[in-house]
């Protein structure tokens, strides 16, 4: 039979459960602001009901009130996080693809900005006048110091990508940084939701949106998965604990329950760069543990850190690589065969010249210097003579390595600052070798009638040395090269280009023709410098004409930015999408709120009416029955 009082334990349970209900949705309120705040709902379940041996059979008991739970769905939280990723490549791509385009914008007018077509077009117009008073010093003195405004635009550009990649290295550092710092703080969060659920009555709302928030920032820099697994004794059951772990960079584990691991910068050192043009002190991403790269290069790799990786290293897929065919340990040489195109031009190569490293059959060697030979039948060796410093290479490579593969840096299929300073050289070298091969043309004479029969007009500044190049009989379509002699167009960059020292000191010496034709301010070695910039049979770069190097260049940042911002628009609109679905489960809604608020405090007073109703009967039965 059911007890007297009864009713009194019903409606006591109707007011907690209302209590509780009007606290959670107090709790709501508070936190509508809150960044990463899940709403929360009041769990209840009808209590067990008693057995009354009476024709009504069973009593209920009231209302069991089970806790407060925020409401999440994971669905809506791995789609989130696996689009942060992308959207967090492309706002990188997007920033700096906007910086590039501002390197190489040419603008006239109001606002000028001069760039490269409005300085070759100054220096277009210096040649010009310079033909028609070729013996004139002033006119050769400005049409010098047009040539120089030339290579300072290239110097400059040079400097200002080579700045930037520095900037991004330095962006890479922050990134491994906050993926560090939000590692440990899931690990920690781990560990404390597990101390406040082991009891198996509550869930830790509060803790569980503060890693999911940090999960959600993570998600931006790189790609993340999460799984959460119940951990069981050994009987098989329950133990009210969980195992959280999250994997990243394509699925390698970054937090394991209360354990995470660290990720480092190591920086190179001048003798491990991979290109030519990089700058110092590049970092190479690994785990702590295990030494092991993080493969950035992977193609299942996103976020932040994926798009400024590949801006730092994009090399448009144009790294060396190529099959070993010979090992020399006596001579501590490795020559490796390739098949590539771009690697048959010592013009486009990007190789160090000096102290770089290379991987053979999947082992990292460092090489002082190479040769370059091109044979009969067009097929191209590259010869490295390896590093003979233990500290750098502990033991040489063995002869079972023939045939097998080599690289020089990874190939990475974007059009990063590596492309754009290998496309400035590539511009550089053949425009300076072939105006040089004209300007220093078989009985080439100033207009003094002094001879400069093999003498240059455009050569590179030798920062190490001092002085500059020597490229007088070297040419970009030579057969073989050595590194190691310091010479050639190989060393000639955006970053050094220049104009002969002896000819900016004295101007009388600017060579100007081989014989007078058509009267004697008709020079023929100034036309046909001048039909170099225009004619692609004299010289081409990437089948335009040399004065259209800005074009090439302005449609490749163009292209990129473009794609960069399309793809950023699309996975914007998708995260605003997946955001409000998100928003429609977990957020709070001050309206719905509201409607709660009374709702809950309605039944509030029911219960609170039920209990004074009940004291009533109560009172009746007790002090008035029977009287």
């Amino acid at each position: 039979m059911a007890s007297t009082f009864m009713g009194l334990n019903i409606s006591y349970s109707g007011l907690v459960a209302s209590n509780a209900a009007l606290n959670t949705t107090a709790n709501n309120i508070a936190n509508i602001e809150t960044t990463g705040y899940s709403r929360q709902i009041v769990n209840q379940a009808a209590s067990a009901a008693m057995r009354a041996f009476a024709s009504h059979g069973c009593i209920g008991a009231g209302v069991d009130t089970l806790g407060a739970e925020r409401v999440r769905d994971i669905y809506y939280d791995e789609k989130y996080w696996n689009n942060n990723s992308k959207l967090g490549e492309y706002d990188k791509k997007q920033y700096y693809c906007a910086i590039i385009e501002t390197y190489l914008d040419d603008t006239r007018g109001t606002n000028e900005v001069k760039g490269f077509s409005t300085i070759f077009s100054e220096y277009h117009s210096a040649m010009d006048s310079w033909s028609n008073h070729a013996d004139e010093t002033n006119y050769a003195l400005e049409f010098i110091g047009k040539a120089g405004n030339l290579c300072e635009y290239f110097n400059i550009l040079y400097n200002n990508f080579q700045k930037m990649q520095t900037d991004v290295n330095d962006e890479i550092k922050i990134k491994v940084d906050e993926i560090n710092s939000a590692a440990q703080q899931i690990a920690l969060l781990n560990k404390q939701i597990n101390m406040v659920e082991a009891n198996g009555n509550t869930v830790a709302n509060d803790l569980r949106d503060k890693r999911d928030l940090l999960i959600d920032q993570l998600s931006a820099v790189v790609d993340v998965q999460c799984e959460e697994r119940p951990i069981k004794d050994t009987s098989g059951d329950d133990t009210n604990i969980n195992e959280f772990t999250v994997s990243i960079a394509g699925g390698q584990t970054l937090v394991s329950g209360y354990e995470y691991r660290k990720l480092e910068c190591v920086p190179r050192e001048s003798w491990q760069k991979a290109n030519q043009n990089d700058v110092d002190g590049l970092y190479d991403v690994r785990w702590t543990d295990t030494k092991e790269d993080i493969g950035l290069s992977a193609k299942n790799v996103r976020g932040e850190l994926k798009g400024l990786y590949e801006l730092r290293d994009g090399n448009n897929n144009e790294a060396f690589h190529g099959k070993i065919s010979d090992v020399n340990r006596q001579a501590n040489t490795v020559t490796v065969k390739t098949t590539e195109s771009y690697l048959s031009d010592i013009s486009k190569s990007t190789l160090p010249a000096t102290d770089g490293q290379i991987r053979l059959s999947g082992k990292l060697y460092y090489y002082d210097s190479f040769t370059f030979e091109t044979d009969g039948d067009g097929n191209t060796y590259y010869t490295f003579k390896l590093s003979e410093d233990k500290s750098r290479n502990p033991e040489m490579p063995k002869g079972t390595i023939v045939g097998n593969s080599a690289r020089i840096g990874e190939q990475v299929n974007y059009q990063g600052i590596p492309y754009y300073l290998e496309q400035m050289n590539e511009w550089v070298r053949d425009y300076a070798y072939h105006f040089n091969d004209i300007y220093g043309v078989e009985n080439a004479t100033d207009f003094n009638g002094n001879t400069h029969e093999g003498d240059i007009f455009y050569t590179g500044d030798d920062s190490v040395n001092g002085g500059q190049y020597n490229l007088k009989g070297a040419s970009i379509y030579d057969m073989s090269y050595d590194s190691s002699k310091g010479n050639g167009y190989y060393m000639l960059t955006a970053a050094n280009f220049n104009v002969e020292k002896s000819i900016q000191n004295d101007p009388s010496t600017l060579a100007s023709h081989t014989g007078e034709v058509d009267g004697v301010a008709k020079y023929d070695i100034i036309e046909n410098l001048k039909d170099l910039s225009t004619n692609k049979d004299r010289m081409s770069f990437r089948g335009c004409s040399a004065q259209n190097f800005l074009i090439c260049l302005m449609g490749d940042s163009g292209l990129n930015a473009q794609s960069a911002n399309s793809f950023f628009e699309i996975y914007s609109n998708i995260e605003e999408s997946i955001a409000n679905s998100r928003f429609s489960v977990s957020g709070v809604d001050s309206d719905e709120e509201a409607a709660n608020m009374i709702k809950f405090q309605n039944a509030y007073s029911l219960a609170s009416k039920m209990i004074s109703v009940l004291n009533d009967c109560y009172d009746r039965l007790i002090t008035q029955t029977g009287v």
